[in-house]
């Protein structure tokens, strides 16, 4: 019996080691999640932050408004490992497939990728960049007399966001298909005329409508609030419009909602294209009797005729229907949304 009196001992070392390696084992993946949490809500919104920065076609602007979150991230080692303008990688993001690559240019990107990892699958240049977390476990391990090259003693934790920009429609025009062409082809001098609100005074040659999206109970001054809206990206929102979507439509050549394009179009903001949707048309504007969207058209106005008869908008025509994902230089207001990042897995 005497020379079994060491074995507790023994016993208790080993449980106690045990229990050593399991407490370091749960503290080190605790503190794996909770950087990585940490990290990913950091370049989520740098991303998000980014990505509006898109529309102004200008490289720096995007960097510096993925930079200005620095001051408010607090993952491990933010400090020392801060998000850069190296970081921010442009996109070139496909909407039907949800694949992405790194943009030619900048005027071709439609999403912005922040990422704090070591291996970019996109872009070499912003790579080499994880987040750095410390591993409990390693001072047991050495103890032990694991060598170094076997028990490191920091972790790296790689976390990517990739935003994408969306122009959001609110000019409350609607043209009916037979003004497009084949899809990309631009129409130049096309005469834009609603529906008169007395359809005994039609001429047959009307080919849109007034058009306050998804609200069916309005009228001439719900469109022109649209302009306003379409102006400063604030006041009634149209909702998420997209091919497929209803929209409510409105019959009126007054010179009231005419006025309000005349200055929207050709004071306010003259040389620019504008996205608008397309419907099939062709017979009533009917308020109560939506009528799906079926193809996008950006247009560019160069006359608003509003006295005598017909009354018009002069514009340029190009029919898309990928126009509201792909182009940011037909709006001034857009969304922002996160996208997955198959690559990373993120």
């Amino acid at each position: 019996m005497r020379n079994q009196r060491g074995t507790v001992i023994i016993w208790t070392t080993l449980m106690i080691v045990l229990l050593l390696v399991m407490v370091g084992m749960g503290l080190d993946t605790g503190q794996l999640v909770y950087t990585r949490s940490m990290g990913q809500a950091a370049v989520d919104a740098a991303a998000l932050s980014a990505v509006s920065g898109l529309p102004s076609r200008d490289l720096a602007t995007i960097q510096n408004r993925a930079i200005a979150y620095n001051s408010k991230n607090d993952y491990t080692n933010s400090k020392n490992v801060a998000i850069t303008g190296n970081n921010v990688t442009l996109i070139e993001y496909d909407f039907a497939t949800g694949n992405m690559k790194q943009a030619a240019s900048i005027s071709s990107a439609n999403a912005v990728r922040v990422a704090l990892e070591q291996n970019n699958p996109y872009d070499a240049g912003a790579a080499n960049t994880p987040i750095s977390t410390p591993v409990f476990l390693t001072p047991l391990l050495r103890i032990l007399g694991v060598a170094p090259g076997n028990a490191p003693a920091t972790k790296n934790i790689s976390v990517s966001a990739v935003s994408v920009i969306t122009t959001k429609p609110s000019i409350p025009i609607a043209l009916w298909s037979s003004m497009c062409g084949a899809n990309g082809t631009q129409k130049n001098d096309v005469l834009i005329k609603m529906q008169h609100p007395s359809q005994k005074d039609d001429d047959g040659s009307e080919n849109a409508c007034w058009t306050t999206f998804l609200d069916c109970s309005s009228g001439a001054s719900d469109i022109k609030a649209l302009f306003k809206t379409a102006d400063e990206c604030s006041g009634s929102s149209p909702g998420s419009v997209e091919i497929g979507t209803p929209i409510c439509q409105n019959r009126g050549q007054v010179n009231t909602a005419l006025g309000t394009a005349e200055d929207f179009f050709m004071k306010d903001h003259p040389d620019g294209w504008w996205l608008v949707p397309v419907i099939n048309g062709g017979g009533n504007c009917a308020a109560k009797d939506p009528t799906k969207i079926v193809n996008w058209a950006k247009i560019y106005p160069t006359e608003v005729k509003k006295n005598g008869n017909p009354k018009y908008i002069k514009a340029n025509v190009v029919c898309d229907p990928t126009l509201s994902d792909q182009l940011i230089d037909t709006n001034l207001c857009f969304q922002h949304r996160l996208v997955r990042d198959k690559a990373s897995g993120m």
